[in-house]
C-alpha cells in the first residue's frame, strides 16, 4: 500500500476505518471546554474535543441557567444549581451522553463553589479551570528549567516567571497567556473516548474545510510566494505578515499555525496499523500529547483492523501465540492460592490486558515489538507462568491431562506446544494422536453429554 504522502509502504490490504460523525461546540470556561449554538463552531472533526448530545444542543436554553450560573459566580445561586443538576443527572437514563454531560457540568458547578469558598486561600493552593484543564500555579523554585509556553511560545523560566502547568495534561504556559488558552485539555477527551483516528493523515483541505485558518486558535494562515519571485517578469507583493504558513498534522489531517504546530515528530497510529510504518511523523502540539496519554492504552484490536498483519510481521505472530498460551494459563494461577500469595500475575506490571485478552494492543506495545524488546519480555513471563505450573505448585500440575487416546504418562496442559486443546471443555490431547484419530468431537464432551442425557431421562422417569 502506498501512503497519502506517495512514499511506498508495504501493503497489509485494510480497509482504513472511518470515525463516527459527532457534534462539536465552542470554547467556554466549562470542564468539558465547549458550548452549544455558537457561529464559530469549527465543522470539522477534532479527536481531542468533546461533544455534546444532540439532544443537549437541540434544548439548550433547558440547561442554559447552569452556563448564566456559571458566569455569574454568585454563590448561593451555584448551590441552588447544583441541586438542581442533582435531580436531572437523575432522571436522565443511566450511561446515556445526556447524562454524562451533567455530570461533568455538575463536577464543575462544585469546583465553581469551592473556589468561592477558597477566595482567602492562597493562590498556590487554587486550581484554574480552563477549557477543561486543571491549570495549576507552580513553584518558581523547582528548577531553572526551561520551558516554551503552549500558548504564545515564548520561554518559560521557572525561576523568574509564573507560570501554570495542567495537571491533568501537562499543557503549560505564562500566567498572563491563561485567558488567551484556545486548546481543549486532551485528557478529558481520552477519558471519554479512548480511540485514535485510524485514517491514513485524512487531508481535508485548508480552504474547502479550515477558510485558511488553523484549526485549533483561527488564525489565518495561507500558503505564501516569497518577493524575490517573479510571476510574468512581475515582483509579487510583500506577503502579508499577519498571515502564518500552514503546518499539516499528520495525525489529524489539519493545518495549523506554527504556535499551535512545532513540527513535533510522533509515531502515527493508523500508518502503524495499517502500514507497519514506525517513521515519526510531524504533528500538531494537541495531537502529540494526544497520543502521548494514549500511548499505554490497549485500544487497538489488531484481529479486526489488519488481520493480515500478523502474516507479515513475524514478531508480532509469535508474541500473539504467546499472549493466547497466557490466557490458558491465567485459569490457573487466578485459581491456585500459592500463585495469588506470590502475586505472580503482578510480574506483567502495566501489561494487564495481556491477561484479560488476547487481542489488544496499545501503541507502546506495538512500538516495543517493533524495537525488539516485547518478545523477551513475553517469553520471561510464559517461562516463569509454566514453571509454576508444571514443576512448582503440585496443585497446578494435578490439574493437567493425560491423552485419552495413547495413554501416555506425560501429563498435558493446553499451553503446551503440539497439543490440541478442546475449546469446550479444554481437555488436552497431543496434537498427533488428534489428527490420526480423525475425531470430530472430542470424548471427554460426549461423556458429559451422553451423561447430561441418562439424567435428563431418570428425572423423566421419576415426575411420571
Amino acid at each position: 500500500m502506498a501512503d497519502q504522502e506517495g512514499t511506498p509502504q508495504k501493503s497489509l490490504g485494510t480497509d482504513v476505518v472511518s470515525p463516527s460523525k459527532t457534534l462539536y461546540s465552542t470554547p467556554s470556561t466549562s470542564t468539558s471546554g465547549f458550548n452549544s449554538g455558537n457561529d464559530m463552531s469549527p465543522p470539522w472533526d477534532q479527536g481531542w474535543q468533546l461533544f455534546i448530545p444532540a439532544s443537549i444542543q437541540d434544548g439548550s436554553s433547558r440547561f442554559g441557567f447552569i452556563e448564566n450560573a456559571l458566569s455569574e459566580g454568585n454563590e448561593q445561586k451555584l448551590i441552588e444549581v447544583e441541586e438542581q443538576c442533582k435531580s436531572l443527572v437523575n432522571e436522565c437514563e443511566e450511561g446515556s451522553d445526556e447524562r454524562r454531560w451533567l455530570v461533568r457540568q455538575l463536577v464543575e458547578v462544585r469546583l465553581k463553589i469551592q473556589e468561592k469558598k477558597d477566595e482567602d486561600v492562597s493562590l498556590k493552593a487554587t486550581v484554574r479551570l480552563v477549557l477543561g484543564h486543571h491549570m495549576q500555579l507552580q513553584d518558581n523554585n523547582l528548577n531553572n528549567t526551561k520551558l516554551q509556553c503552549d500558548r504564545c511560545c515564548a520561554a518559560i523560566w521557572a525561576m523568574i516567571h509564573s507560570w501554570f502547568r495542567c495537571i491533568d495534561c501537562d499543557y503549560v504556559c505564562h500566567t498572563r497567556c491563561l485567558s488567551l488558552i484556545t486548546r481543549a485539555c486532551v485528557h478529558v477527551a481520552v477519558s471519554e473516548r479512548p480511540e485514535y483516528e485510524l485514517r491514513i493523515c485524512p487531508e481535508v483541505g485548508l480552504a474547502s474545510s479550515q477558510r485558511f485558518k488553523c484549526t485549533e486558535c483561527n488564525t489565518p494562515v495561507t500558503f505564501t510566494i516569497p518577493p524575490i519571485v517573479t510571476c510574468f517578469g512581475r515582483y509579487t507583493p510583500q506577503a502579508d505578515q499577519s498571515w502564518s504558513e500552514p503546518r499539516l498534522c499528520d495525525y489529524s489531517g489539519f493545518y495549523f499555525c506554527p504556535t499551535c504546530h512545532w513540527n513535533t515528530s510522533a509515531i502515527v497510529p493508523a500508518r502503524v496499523v495499517h502500514n507497519w510504518d514506525f517513521e515519526p511523523r510531524k504533528v500538531s502540539r494537541a495531537a502529540q500529547q494526544l497520543l502521548r496519554l494514549m500511548a499505554e492504552k490497549p485500544v487497538l484490536i489488531l484481529k479486526d483492523l489488519n488481520p493480515r498483519i500478523f502474516g507479515l510481521v513475524e514478531e508480532l505472530s509469535v508474541v500473539q501465540g504467546l499472549r493466547e498460551n497466557l490466557l490458558q494459563m491465567k485459569r490457573y494461577l487466578s485459581t491456585c492460592d500459592s500463585a495469588i500469595s506470590e502475586h505472580l500475575m503482578w510480574q506483567l506490571g502495566s501489561r494487564q490486558h495481556f491477561v484479560e485478552n488476547a487481542h489488544s494492543y496499545s501503541m507502546q506495545d506495538l512500538i516495543d515489538i517493533n524495537s525488539g524488546t516485547m518478545l523477551p519480555f513475553v517469553n520471561q513471563i510464559h517461562d516463569s507462568f509454566a514453571k509454576h505450573i508444571k514443576k512448582d505448585c503440585k496443585v497446578c500440575h494435578g490439574r493437567g491431562f493425560l491423552c485419552e487416546f495413547c495413554h501416555d504418562p506425560e501429563v498435558l496442559f493446553p499451553f503446551d506446544p503440539a497439543v490440541y486443546s478442546c475449546p469446550n471443555c479444554l481437555f488436552a490431547f497431543h496434537n498427533s494422536c488428534w489428527l490420526e484419530k480423525g475425531n470430530d468431537e472430542c470424548p471427554r464432551c460426549l461423556r458429559i453429554k451422553q451423561r447430561h442425557s441418562r439424567l435428563s431421562i431418570s428425572q423423566e422417569d421419576d415426575f411420571s
